[in-house]
């Protein structure tokens, strides 16, 4: 295992994975108590159709998918909280509609190669030096803002309108959540892709709220979990020659899986 730490691009990758465990754990939080998790799919889907244009135009790819799942994100905040349309409709138009535009982005770039795969289903061996430091000024800056505002936030996710005449702000805090989301799924494409970018954010409190109830215990234990699933997925990766992404999110799947099993195995003895 020291060998195997002693690689560079390995230990890039185990840095920037476990930066990435600890904010996806904490937002997993929020997006389980509201219900976000198609909001979160919509989101790490209209990344790609970012992504898409960055390499259509020569431009970092992602850089144009962050302002690009911001906009989209911004979108779906929006018309969840003043549109008529229903918030899943939505969602699931503005996902398509970005997903088809990467495609057909993609099918403009001549000579595109197998980068874009990686932003599709995650290669957290690809990650480097820029990545891990704006990965931690990024979430150094959302923890200590959701730290700041815990209490409000935990609020506005069990009763909006009461924390609203309560004198809280919820418009600005639901955004700002909205936003966090929006730039760590870009950032966490290269962990597991926009593909699977979503499944970081909803498995972790998903998976500890079937043993756990309190609040501290449900980020304490979803990060040590995540950072857990995602050292073990990295060197399975590393070691069987398995695509990174797809091996953390299939073992924490798994895993929640049998404690979901073991619990229903459990009620009925």
């Amino acid at each position: 295992m020291i060998e195997f730490l002693e690689i560079p691009f390995i230990r890039n990758a185990v840095i920037g994975g476990v930066i990435l465990a600890v904010l996806l754990s904490v937002l997993s939080l929020f997006i389980n108590l509201k219900n976000w998790s198609f909001i979160t799919v919509g989101i790490s889907h209209a990344a790609f159709g970012g992504l898409a244009i960055g390499f259509f135009m020569g431009i970092s790819p992602s850089v144009v998918g962050t302002i690009f799942a911001i906009i989209v994100g911004m979108l779906i905040a929006y018309i969840s909280r003043h549109g008529k349309v229903h918030e899943d409709v939505s969602i699931g138009i503005l996902f398509s509609m970005s997903m088809a535009l990467g495609v057909i982005f993609i099918t403009l770039t001549p000579n595109y190669n197998t980068d874009l795969f990686t932003f599709l289903f995650g290669n957290i061996l690809t990650i480097t030096q820029e990545d891990i430091i704006s990965l931690t000024v990024f979430t150094v800056l959302s923890l200590s803002f959701i730290a700041y505002n815990f209490q409000k936030i935990m609020y506005c996710c069990f009763d909006e309108e009461v924390a609203y005449t309560s004198g809280v702000n919820t418009t600005f805090l639901y955004y700002s959540i909205i936003l966090i989301v929006a730039v760590a799924t870009v950032l966490s494409v290269k962990l597991v892709g926009v593909i699977l970018a979503s499944a970081m954010m909803i498995l972790p409190v998903a998976l500890t709220g079937q043993i756990f109830w309190h609040y501290r215990s449900l980020i304490a234990f979803s990060i040590l979990i995540s950072v857990l699933m995602v050292l073990i997925g990295i060197y399975l990766s590393y070691q069987f020659n398995l695509p990174s992404g797809a091996t953390i999110v299939f073992i924490y799947s798994l895993l929640f899986t049998v404690v979901v099993g073991i619990k229903s195995l459990l009620r009925r003895t």
